[in-house]
């Protein structure tokens, strides 16, 4: 067998398939295609993508009960239905390749230790959990509920996998020095805290993103942006002014506690890596603060620049995965190499 087929990177290769899944999930939202293919696995009841109006009408016919809240007479264009067809089979070949990566940590379990086979076993759950809240969102029409737990599953799936490409490099006995981080059980809880709350800060942006509350605070500058309907402190009674209050509020928060967070590990710590780490972490944040405002700043009644949303959605998912990998670094032990 070919030597890179058993190499750490195989789970880092599986992240950066993780992550382009997330990316397809984030545009079927904006692109509308969220109902496009309204059973689950198959899509109007085949295995392709190419579905006439005709077609989705008959097939519409036959399962009046799939119908979504976009009523029986709407029509998806092929671009929509092909875009979850693909989110979909991107999943299946992940799936498959998991699979592969998993019968390979059994394989060379002695080698890299009995942590990393563990571990995968974590990657293996977290994806046919993800596989099975697909079916729910597809199920309940995409309620924004189920898209930030769809989102959150694909987030841990991608993070376990993270994990398991530290701890199979570790096990070769290949991992750099600077990757072995000095007084780590000091920072590993200040780095978990900073993974959790970046994590809730996205989710709460991904039900905002599905909820029909992306306009509740207004648009345009000031008015709609920083302001919320041209107050400081608006009228909360509103579950949509409410959310998105909440939202700009611990986006303040957040930042300034990993600011306080940065000096704090400085003082802990010199090493370059997760500072490093962080900072770009802290960039990440700050920009996706100012994308957030770009999206209600540029917004007309009624029309949203979704690709600011889906940019938005990506950067956010990078802090949190350089948060996570600057956590999972402080896992590995610490012996430096000679």
């Amino acid at each position: 067998m070919a030597l890179w087929y058993r190499s750490h990177l195989i789970p880092f290769g599986l992240a950066l398939i993780a992550f382009l899944i997330i990316t397809t999930g984030g545009w079927i939202r904006v692109s509308g295609a969220g109902e496009s293919c309204p059973d689950w696995p198959t899509c109007f009841g085949t295995w392709g993508f190419n579905v006439t109006p005709e077609e989705q009408g008959e097939w519409w016919d036959e399962n009046p009960d799939e119908v979504d809240s976009r009523g029986v007479g709407h029509r998806y264009t092929t671009d929509q239905i092909f875009t979850e067809w693909a989110h979909r089979g991107l999943v299946g070949i992940i799936g498959i390749l998991v699979i592969y990566s998993h019968y390979t940590t059994w394989t060379l379990k002695e080698k890299i230790g009995e942590r990393t086979y563990k571990m995968h076993y974590a990657v293996s759950i977290f994806l046919i959990l993800q596989a099975v809240l697909g079916y729910v969102t597809v199920d309940l029409d995409n309620a924004p509920w189920t898209v930030s737990i769809h989102l959150f599953m694909a987030l841990m799936f991608t993070t376990s996998l993270l994990a398991v490409g530290l701890f199979w490099w570790e096990g070769e006995n290949e991992l750099p020095n600077y990757l072995r981080i000095a007084n780590a059980n000091k920072i590993k809880m200040i780095m978990w805290y900073s993974s959790a709350i970046l994590l809730f800060q996205i989710l709460i942006g991904a039900y905002l993103s599905t909820s029909h509350h992306r306009a509740a605070c207004g648009l345009g500058f000031y008015e709609g942006w920083p302001l919320c309907g041209s107050s400081i402190i608006p009228d909360l009674s509103q579950l949509g002014i409410l959310l998105q209050f909440v939202h700009r509020i611990s986006a303040i928060l957040i930042g300034a506690i990993l600011i306080w967070i940065r000096i704090k590990n400085k003082e802990i710590t010199s090493n370059p890596t997760i500072t490093k780490l962080f900072d770009v972490m802290l960039a990440l944040y700050f920009i996706n603060i100012l994308l957030g405002g770009l999206y209600i700043i540029s917004a007309t009644e009624g029309d949203f620049p979704e690709w600011i949303s889906l940019l938005h959605l990506l950067i956010g998912t990078l802090t949190f995965l350089t948060s996570a990998f600057a956590y999972l670094t402080c896992t590995i032990p610490k012996e430096v190499k000679s």
